[in-house]
């Protein structure tokens, strides 16, 4: 790990988060607090500056605590980069104190202020500041204050992310992407619009200077500040929706880049602004056209409160956790995207950007819950499209889609969305705008900024072009091993709705066999038709519960895939090797099973493949045949464009004491993720290396390849704690076999399906929901 600190404040409609990073651009924490709004009557909602700031304290000391817990007493960050929402802000007095609270963009206060503003102004505003004219846009919810008595002589607006920058202790400005939400920027001259602040009764300065995102901005010394922060030098990094965008590396001119949270939010960038007259005709859709935050570009931002309905359609049924959407998503994938209802029985409307009031009008029975948020989503897709027809009226229609943000987690919004953009790909990392604003402190700290006050460039940084993400993974990503496209989709159909890897592991014969204790004759009298049946049933009663199954082409396959038991929505691993083991100069060597390629895995509707083998990473010339075989097989499925899951075992070496083993055996374990990545795996399947330490060091050793930990037929309470500690110190998720289902099987078909969905199923699910919080909290 690079010691080198540094953190991304993403101050989020919902939640504010920080995560902090290492110098190599791996994650080392995240951690989130609600954002402090203040509800009040008719939707209307503010937060106070005391809030927003003790919110940042708070989350700052947890993170400062976590992070000497990690990596000891002397741990420091060295800058902070502060990204957020647009057009909320807060007015302060000439030394820096709030004179109001901010109003959320999403309050609907104004309508009275955009009726009474002069026709002069209305008419060139959308065409000057490429705003739309509407409540959302700050400088109307800044003429609501005014009219309302504030005397806005003498005070300036900061945005959100300034405003938290400049009370950690940093100057005061205006960067380009938020200020060219505020409506006060004429999207031609770069500079405020004279007659609009005329209006306002404001001289110039009523914003600070303008700056580029990543400008340095000074640096933390405010008092409450806990050690692990003081002294980081501080910068804006943006609009939030645009950090997201950086985050996921390049963003070419064809490509649609998708934010999902409270809003859907879609990106394209530009090279110059459009004509006044293009951003006329856009603003008449809703669709902005303003400056990135990558200096001298610009962006179209199409959005549509399609999240915002989407969380009060779960609220109206009941469902406020992961455990019920999740079931909700598996409901609806069961569903064709047109429902089962005539058309017509459902109707949503609410979604457009100056609306947001979810209505729901049913004309039938039938209407459930699955139906239900269907429409919802059908009704997104017809807001998204007319604007994706706007947008192509003006630029060449887009090739290809990037997702990121919560709501890309649930399968069937993403099933939804690839109806009507192109070629949908889905980001998996867990906080796109907050990664996104540390690579722009990483800026502060690089070699390449020659002087603490001028302002950079973040595309002059390799830093900020990482490929885009679809790996849930807490490091940069092995650029030796980077994932292709089918195998990135082959990742996503293993992971959860939070993006951690999940596998039942079913791929065992004898093991399988020695667990169904009630055999009359013991386990060995047991046929391959009966153990087939078993499969099949922790198949058709736990695997297809899970993201997806691991298992065998001797008996299970291609059985379950032929009579549809395997269900569409659960990937499917395909285990390449046989059962046991062979013995070479005392080392342990598996085979595979007779006839399997990576040709055969896709043959048998395999969507990953996974190989066992034994390894001494202390041993490493004698182990070189090992390390041949997983190169030669990394190569294989690399050309037939199958996923390879390496999965590796260490072991005791006879003569070696009990003692001996275990005081090598975290050692063994990290060291067998370097052999592996070394030798080209893309993911693995590890034991638990016994510590968070020892995890640290594994993930150290995997490079940003992902890693999930086997069960060992551990019990299922202990492997949970295993696999909490795992994830919390970097692996990506976990293959669960014997721990889920060890005591649920039985020669009885019958006990099967109750064993399975009483005890094995509950299990499963909490598993699921250990993996999730777990990245989503690296915490």
């Amino acid at each position: 790990m690079d010691n080198t600190l540094v953190a991304g404040l993403d101050l989020g409609s919902t939640g504010i988060k920080i995560l902090v990073a290492d110098g190599s651009g791996a994650e080392v924490l995240v951690r989130q607090l609600p954002t402090p709004w203040q509800p009040g009557p008719n939707g209307t909602t503010v937060m106070t500056a005391e809030a927003l700031t003790g919110t940042v304290r708070a989350l700052l000391e947890s993170a400062a605590e976590q992070l000497i817990g990690l990596l000891g007493d002397g741990s420091r960050v060295c800058a902070i980069g502060v990204s957020g929402m647009g057009e909320s802000g807060i007015l302060v007095d000439d030394a820096g104190v709030a004179v109001a609270p901010a109003i959320a963009w999403f309050d609907p206060r104004g309508a009275e202020q955009v009726l009474a503003l002069p026709d002069t102004l209305r008419k060139q505003f959308a065409g000057r500041t490429g705003m739309p004219l509407g409540v959302q846009v700050s400088v109307v919810k800044i003429l609501h204050l005014r009219d309302q008595g504030l005397d806005l002589v003498g005070t300036r607006w900061l945005n959100l992310p300034e405003y938290v920058v400049a009370a950690l202790g940093g100057r005061q400005a205006a960067e380009y992407s938020l200020a060219s939400r505020t409506g006060l920027i004429d999207q031609d001259t770069g500079a405020p619009w004279p007659e609009l602040l005329d209006y306002l009764g404001v001289t110039r300065d009523f914003l600070p200077p303008l700056t580029d995102a990543g400008t340095p901005l000074g640096d933390a010394d405010v008092g409450w500040l806990p050690g692990v922060f003081r002294g980081a030098r501080l910068t804006v990094a943006g609009h939030d929706h645009l950090v997201s965008a950086v985050s996921t590396g390049d963003f070419p001119a064809d490509r649609y880049h998708v934010s999902m949270g409270t809003a859907e939010v879609l990106l394209r960038v530009l090279d110059r602004p459009l004509s006044f007259a293009a951003r006329e005709r856009l603003a008449d859709r809703f669709i902005n056209c303003v400056r990135h935050v990558v200096p001298d570009t610009w962006v179209l931002v199409a959005g549509v409160k399609t999240g915002l309905l989407m969380r009060r359609t779960l609220q109206l049924q009941g469902i406020t956790d992961r455990v019920g959407r999740d079931r909700l998503d598996r409901q609806i994938l069961d569903m064709p995207l047109d429902g089962t209802l005539p058309v017509g029985d459902i109707e949503v409307t609410g979604a457009r950007n100056d609306d947001g009031v979810l209505r729901l009008t049913i004309r039938g029975d039938g209407a459930g819950p699955a139906e239900i948020f269907n429409a919802v989503l059908r009704h997104g897709n017809d807001e998204i499209q007319m604007l994706i027809d706007a947008m192509d009226r003006e630029l060449p229609p887009a090739c290809s889609s990037l997702v990121t943000g919560g709501w890309a987690a649930m399968r069937s919004v993403i099933r939804a969305r690839s109806e009507i953009l192109p070629d949908v790909r889905v980001s998996d990392r867990s906080q796109d705008t907050a990664y996104g604003a540390s690579l722009f402190a990483q800026r502060l700290v690089s070699p390449l900024v020659a002087a603490p006050d001028t302002p950079v460039s973040p595309t002059a940084d390799p830093a900020l072009s990482l490929p885009a993400r679809t790996i849930p993974s807490p490091a940069q990503e092995n650029f030796m091993n980077t994932l292709t496209t089918s195998e990135r989709r082959a990742m996503a159909s293993i992971s959860t709705p939070g993006g951690g890897m999940l596998i039942v592991a079913a791929d065992q014969r004898n093991g399988m066999k020695a667990v169904m204790t009630d055999a009359p004759d013991g386990a060995s009298s047991i046929s391959t038709d009966e153990l087939a049946c078993a499969k099949a049933d922790l198949l058709r009663y736990l695997g297809n519960e899970a993201p997806a199954i691991l298992l065998d082409p001797e008996v299970a396959l291609p059985l379950v895939v032929d009579d549809a038991t395997i269900s569409r929505n659960t990937g499917l691993v395909v285990g390449m090797d046989a059962s046991g083991f062979d013995v070479d100069g005392g080392l342990r060597r598996t085979r595979y099973v007779e006839g399997m390629s990576a040709r055969k895995v896709r043959d048998l509707g395999g969507d990953a493949a996974k190989m066992l083998f034994y390894l001494r990473p202390d041993q490493r010339e004698a182990e070189g045949v090992v390390i041949d075989e997983i190169q030669r097989l990394a190569a294989a499925c690399d050309e037939e464009g199958v996923l390879l899951i390496v999965e590796i075992l260490a072991y005791q070496l006879d003569g070696e004491s009990d003692e001996d083993y275990r005081a090598i055996f975290p050692e063994l374990v990290r060291g067998a993720a370097e052999v592996c990545v070394a030798a080209g795996a893309k993911v693995l399947k590890l034991q638990y290396p016994g510590s968070p330490e020892a995890c640290v060091a594994v993930t150290e050793a995997a490079a940003g390849v992902p890693w999930a930990v086997l069960s060992a037929g551990v019990d299922h309470e202990t492997f949970v704690g295993q696999v909490r500690t795992a994830v919390e110190n970097g692996a990506s998720g976990a293959m669960a076999g014997r721990s889920l289902w060890k005591d649920s099987l039985s020669v009885s078909s019958a006990i099967r399906r109750e064993l399975l969905t009483t005890r094995a199923l509950p299990r499963l699910h909490e598993l699921e929901q250990v993996i999730d919080a777990a990245l989503s909290g690296r915490a």
